[in-house]
């Protein structure tokens, strides 16, 4: 059994992705706040040109940031040093427990309030993820569109790509930043597929065919146009089934179409 404290495990993981020196100089400014290069120089044994070039590394990679000096820091003669602190990217750094506690509060509706209670607060969720999702994706055409929906998820960490597939799209997630919550409560999955669909507009049926939750390799969506899917026994416009959850989401789409998905989608 390993005894490796959660620091060691921070020191090297950093030291594995940033290099012995620039995760030293992390761990500093996360201790200190801010600094100046003097201070670091002073510290970590360097000079401090070597300290510069390593501050604009991370610099270039947003871990770092540069702030003019405080009235109470500056000299009274020569240029005031510039101090550093960490930008608010290098959150990411470090280890995050949200899963966990994203976790715990599903737990405690569905105790609290029973399975509808989880549905209750998912049914929330999707409302307010598209109407975020909706300023992002507006284009003409269902391919379009689901370009536009796999670059916001990209953005937000969950690697969204899209592929033709026959009549249709596959809309695939290489990475997912609440796998963990959704591996306990699997409906997640579900209703996050509905909201693809709903922002998609009502000229498309999503199938959900795979999830990293349920074990597989990436989460994959099957995205069709109506028209492809009228043959197929498909019962109407946002039709979103899941093979890991049967939960019912129909009732979360508005029937009234998009403004922006008259006609052919493609």
């Amino acid at each position: 059994m390993s005894t490796e404290t959660t620091e060691q495990r921070t020191t090297r993981s950093l030291i594995a992705l940033l290099g012995e020196t620039r995760a030293r100089i992390v761990q500093v400014l996360r201790r200190d706040g801010r600094t100046t290069v003097a201070a670091l120089a002073a510290e970590l044994e360097l000079s401090e040109v070597a300290v510069r070039r390593h501050l604009g590394v991370l610099s270039e990679d947003g871990f770092v940031a540069a702030d003019a000096a405080r009235a109470e820091d500056r000299p009274e003669r020569g240029r005031p040093p510039s101090t550093y602190r960490l930008a608010e990217d290098a959150e990411q750094l470090f280890p995050q427990r949200y899963d966990q506690l994203a976790g715990q509060m599903l737990e405690f509706l569905q105790e609290s309030s029973g399975r509808e209670g989880v549905h209750d607060f998912l049914r929330w969720r999707v409302g307010r993820e598209v109407g975020v999702l909706r300023d992002a994706v507006d284009a003409a055409s269902l391919h379009e569109r689901l370009e536009q929906l796999a670059g916001a998820l990209t953005d937000a960490g969950f690697d969204a790509s899209v592929d033709v597939e026959g009549d249709g799209f596959t809309l695939t997630q290489d990475h997912c930043t609440i796998a963990q919550v959704a591996r306990d409560h699997p409906e997640v999955c579900t209703y996050e597929a509905a909201a693809f669909a709903e922002v998609l507009g009502h000229d498309v049926t999503l199938r959900r065919r795979a999830t990293l939750a349920g074990g597989a390799a990436t989460c994959v969506c099957q995205v069709r146009p109506r028209s492809a899917t009228a043959t197929n026994g498909a019962d109407g416009p946002n039709e979103v089934t899941d093979p890991h959850d049967p939960t019912d989401v129909s009732a979360l789409h508005d029937p009234s179409p998009r403004p922006d998905s008259a006609g052919d989608p493609l």
